[in-house]
Parts: C-alpha cells; sequence; structure tokens
C-alpha cells in the first residue's frame, strides 16, 4: 500500500504541521531513490599508549632511588643511649666516728664517711687477733704473734689487706673495696681502740661480768662501719670467728675463687 503523504492525518491530533506542496515530489524521490542507511563503522580504537620506558644511562652513577626515612632521628640506637646512672646505696643514718667515743649497748655502731674510709689505715690496738673476709669471698685470720689460718689477702707492694704492723691490727683503706668485713678480737678484760688518720677515735670497754666486746667492721659500697658486737668473755677466737660464719679458706680454694 502506498504511503499517501499529501493528505493531513487526523488520527494524530499533535501533528498539525502541513506539507508543502513544492516539498511533495522532492520528498516522494528521496524516498524512492535514497539508498539504505549504512551504520556508521565504529571509530577506530586508539593503539594502547606503549609503556613508559627508562632510558638507557650508560653513565656510572647509580640509577636515583628513594631516600629511606631517617629512623635515627625518631628513635636512638641502643648503642648511642646512655646508660642509667648507677643508684647509690642507701643506708640508714648512724653517727660518725666524733660523734660518740665509746662503742657499747647505748651507741653500738657508728659510720666512718667516704673520705675516712679511703685514706691512710685503720689501727685497732688491744686486737689479739683479726679475721678478715674479701669480696671474692676469700676467708683467713691472723693472730698477734704472726701465726695464720686461712688465706692471706695481699694488695698492691705485697702488703697485706688486714694484718698486723709493731702489734697494732691494721687495715689497708687503699684497698677497701677488696674487703667485705673483718672481726677484731682482744683480751676479756682489755679495752679495744679505734683509730683513722685524722686523728679519729672510739674505744670498746673491757668485759663487764659476763659479756664483752669485739669490733666488727663492714665494708658497703666503700664505706665503713663498725659496730660493738657482744660476746660471752670466755669464749676464745676460733669460736668466734666459727659464731660469726668464717670458715677459713684454704689456699687452694682461693685459687678455685680466683677470676
Amino acid at each position: 500500500m502506498a504511503l499517501n503523504r499529501s493528505s493531513i492525518r487526523t488520527d494524530i491530533t499533535y501533528l498539525s504541521r502541513r506539507v508543502r506542496p513544492a516539498a511533495r515530489d522532492e520528498i516522494s524521490a528521496a524516498a524512492t531513490f535514497a539508498p539504505a542507511p549504512v551504520p556508521a563503522a565504529a571509530p577506530p580504537s586508539s593503539p594502547a599508549a606503549p609503556a613508559a620506558t627508562t632510558s638507557l644511562s650508560l653513565s656510572r652513577s647509580p640509577a636515583p632511588t628513594s631516600a629511606a626515612p631517617n629512623t635515627s632521628a625518631a628513635a636512638p640506637s641502643a648503642v648511642s643511649r646512655p646508660r642509667a646512672a648507677a643508684r647509690p646505696t642507701r643506708l640508714f643514718p648512724a653517727p660518725g666516728i666524733g660523734a660518740t667515743r665509746l662503742l657499747n649497748a647505748q651507741t653500738p655502731m657508728i659510720r666512718l664517711d667516704r673520705r675516712q674510709s679511703a685514706i691512710g689505715s685503720l689501727l685497732v690496738t688491744g686486737a689479739t687477733s683479726a679475721a678478715w673476709e674479701s669480696s671474692e669471698h676469700v676467708t683467713g685470720a691472723m693472730s698477734v704473734d704472726g701465726a695464720v689460718s686461712g688465706t692471706t689477702l695481699e694488695c698492691s707492694g705485697n702488703r697485706p689487706l688486714v694484718g698486723y704492723v709493731d702489734g697494732t691490727a691494721a687495715v689497708a683503706l687503699r684497698h677497701i673495696r677488696e674487703l667485705r668485713r673483718a672481726l677484731f678480737i682482744g683480751q676479756p678484760f682489755s679495752p679495744l681502740t679505734v683509730e683513722i688518720f685524722d686523728g679519729g677515735t672510739v674505744t670498746l670497754p673491757a668485759a663487764d661480768g659476763e659479756l664483752r666486746y669485739i669490733l666488727s667492721l663492714t665494708a658497703i659500697d666503700g664505706v665503713i662501719e663498725l659496730r660493738a658486737e657482744p660476746v660471752p668473755a670466755r669464749a676464745d677466737a676460733a669460736e668466734l670467728w666459727q659464731e660469726f660464719g668464717f670458715s677459713m679458706t684454704t689456699k687452694a680454694a682461693a685459687r678455685r675463687q680466683e677470676p
């Protein structure tokens, strides 16, 4: 059925434009001889962009690399970290050698300061025997007549750390850190007197009844404490050494304890 393009369509109300008579023949001719529309070809796809290539360099300089984060500024290394300062030894308050002249039940202990503990010699007059224990737990004893038990402690200059000088017991304070403790025993009814380089003195009284005092020396972090220990008046030196835990070290045992 031929399409009538000259009449006005009344069935479609919104088409109200009339076709001009002059253009009717042109429209019908174009519809008759116009070739079928060819679908538009899709535009050629653009070639994929070539991957970025790094130009070859013949120079000896290394290729640039990203800088590594500087971690040293954020956190110091273990080597550069400062060591924590050693804590000083905390000692309870105690009188000095000038605060008292007598060590007894009322004032059983005094403490020297660091200067008094490190200069010259500490002399104990009236001691008939002296026992010692080193910082390496080497133990020995000596009597006023020269008899030695255990192991002798010698410091530089072939000088004993604890020994006798003209009948007076002496401790070489220059090497006090090599000494852990010492014990000085006198005659039951004779006093013991302690003297240091600056003239400071203190005395342990003679026996009163069934008790007497012996002198105990303890070195704590280079500081000397002197204590009057009450003991039975008739106890001999060997019994007192055992009572205070002085087990005499043989020379072979002393050599095994050396580093």
